[in-house]
């Protein structure tokens, strides 16, 4: 009878054993030796934890698209009379000059049936000579975004990715809130740079911590989660354009659901088990691991994660861990190199994105109509680019998705010039659609592939400048549509070549899919191109990083299992 209570106890805290789960299993000289991907993947492709961090890390960028396509919304109200309208001479110089230059906002204009605080175009009287002061409201949250992405990401490689994304989410809450109560316009011009500062931070920490915070298999999945918050903060910015009159409720209403979080981040949102693996954090690590296992309601065997430490990489540990920041990128060719190709690709990326959303609204006769359409198509590309990722490799997919929004706006420009009417139409509303979902592809696959390839212990301070050279993309967005001078497509024929040659530079990176993440320095992959120059140079033959026998997650190697 004693023997069936015990089996029915062990039985029992087999179960549970997530309840009874202590550090004890692990010895504690070995748990710094941990594999986060195959703690993740131990845990589970949909695990309850990785989900929720997922989340978590994918949400704010709901609000970033939103206070971005708040500013699209400014082309809707530029119908205005000047009720002041007067020229006066100088007797010295013999030019004229207008009221608005002489005596600036006193000037008054009529907006007829809208407010004054409709939209900042009438707050602020951005009409007349000041009517491409506009187009500064999106450059200057851009250009924030350029220098948060590079100094928050610094920071999360030394202090953490946690206190890092908190403080660049809690600041962008914050500035955003104050920028709803602007008086002036270099006010809010000001406010907008400080919050594209915490909003740029914090996604580009949060583009790495999609690949730290899932399982291998799971990353191929987190585009979609990722995208449907992007799209639901674009379609929050156009119905609330829609249903509230006033700029400044709209700002309030787009940046709520960030008030109403920021406690709840501070609360509950991990640091990167990746991070404290690589920093030798030893409590945390095991803290960590028993987090995810009480919330996964699971237990796992953590000495099956342990893998061999590395020789090389034991011996050149505090080179690799402590010394690593901006000059560690340009010191090294082969690290320099891929730098600067995904720099352009993310300048080439950005300036596609960011063109075909603002002026979407000239899509259609019906604004509203090329806006919302130009959101929602990023739903099935999101569905795609996770199909495409299931079945082929990221510099397939990339280059392929780089041809095709190439090969878009080229049938963009040219096919209208032989069609009229509703033809011609559907044609000019279609290809940029199609453009727009091959660039949505390739935002969803190569950031991911990105974070893959470059070591923990730099992959924020590489994503974080990467991401501040690309951003230049974005800044200069805004005013390609003065580039139509040369010609009504200058700006779709530039944007075409630029992708084209984008295709052929995808090329030349490491393929990244089913491997995990490399800790250190030693575990950098250059990708063919620089391993055929090596090989050239150096007379010896490389193998395949196609071909070549890699260790699968289970332990075994390629070969052997297949």
């Amino acid at each position: 009878m004693g023997e069936q209570r015990v089996a029915q106890r062990e039985s029992t805290d087999s179960e549970k054993g997530y309840k009874n789960w202590k550090p004890e299993l692990v010895k504690s000289m070995d748990i710094l030796d941990v594999d986060p991907d195959l703690v993740w993947q131990k845990f589970g492709t949909f695990g309850r934890y990785q989900i929720l961090n997922l989340a978590m890390v994918s949400a704010p960028s709901l609000i970033y698209s939103a206070l971005m396509m708040c500013i699209v919304n400014e082309k809707f109200a530029q119908k205005y009379t000047v009720l002041d309208r007067c020229t006066v001479q100088n007797i010295d110089s013999g030019q004229n000059h207008t009221c608005l230059e002489l005596i600036g906002n006193a000037t008054r204009f009529d907006y007829g049936k809208n407010t004054q605080d409709y939209t900042i175009t009438t707050q602020f009287n951005l009409v007349c000579e000041q009517s491409d002061v506009r187009d500064y409201g999106s450059s200057a949250f851009l250009f924030g975004a350029m220098f948060g992405a590079t100094v928050l990401s610094y920071f999360s490689d030394k202090l953490g990715r946690r206190k890092s994304f908190l403080l660049s989410f809690s600041l962008s809450v914050l500035v955003n809130v104050l920028t709803a109560l602007s008086p002036y316009h270099i006010v809010f011009l000001g406010l907008r740079f400080v919050a594209g500062f915490g909003m740029g931070g914090n996604l580009s920490i949060g583009y790495i911590l999609m690949s730290e915070v899932v399982a291998p298999k799971m990353r191929e999945f987190t585009p979609l989660l990722a995208t449907f918050f992007w799209v639901f903060g674009y379609m929050l910015a156009g119905v609330a354009r829609l249903y509230i009159n006033s700029w400044r409720w709209i700002y309030f209403t787009c940046t709520a659901s960030g008030v109403l979080s920021v406690l709840v981040y501070f609360k509950y949102f991990p640091e990167s088990l990746h991070w404290q693996v690589s920093n030798k954090k030893k409590k945390a690590v095991t803290l960590h691991i028993q987090r995810a296992t009480r919330i996964n309601k699971m237990q796992i065997n953590v000495q099956d994660c342990i893998t061999e430490p590395n020789s090389e990489d034991a011996s050149t540990g505090t080179q690799t861990e402590t010394g690593v920041n901006c000059c560690t990128i340009c010191s090294k060719p082969k690290i320099l190199f891929l730098f600067l190709l995904s720099a352009f690709l993310m300048v080439v990326m950005n300036l596609t994105y960011w063109a075909l959303s603002l002026f979407s609204t000239d899509l259609s006769e019906h604004k509203m109509t090329g806006f919302f359409l130009s959101g929602i198509i990023e739903i099935p590309s999101a569905i795609l680019a996770v199909v495409l990722l299931k079945l082929l490799q990221r510099r397939t997919i990339s280059c392929a998705m780089f041809l095709l929004t190439a090969l878009s706006l080229a049938i963009a420009v040219i096919l209208p010039s032989y069609l009229d009417g509703e033809s011609k139409k559907a044609v000019t509303l279609a290809f940029p659609l199609l453009a727009k979902m091959f660039n949505s592809i390739v935002w969803s696959v190569l950031p991911l592939a990105m974070g893959e390839m470059i070591p923990t212990v730099i992959r924020n301070s590489f994503s974080g400048w990467v991401c501040f050279l690309g951003d230049l993309g974005s800044v200069v967005a805004p005013f390609l549509e003065h580039l139509n001078v040369y010609g009504a497509n200058t700006t779709s024929i530039l944007i075409a070549v630029l992708t084209g040659i984008c295709a052929l530079g995808v090329m030349t990176m490491p393929e990244t899919k089913g491997k995990t993440l490399g800790g250190g320095l030693d575990s950098f992959d250059e990708g063919p191109f620089l391993k055929k120059i090596s090989r050239t140079f150096s007379g010896k033959k490389l193998e395949d990083p196609m071909t070549k026998e890699e260790p699968l997650l289970n332990g075994s190697s390629r070969t052997e299992a297949a």
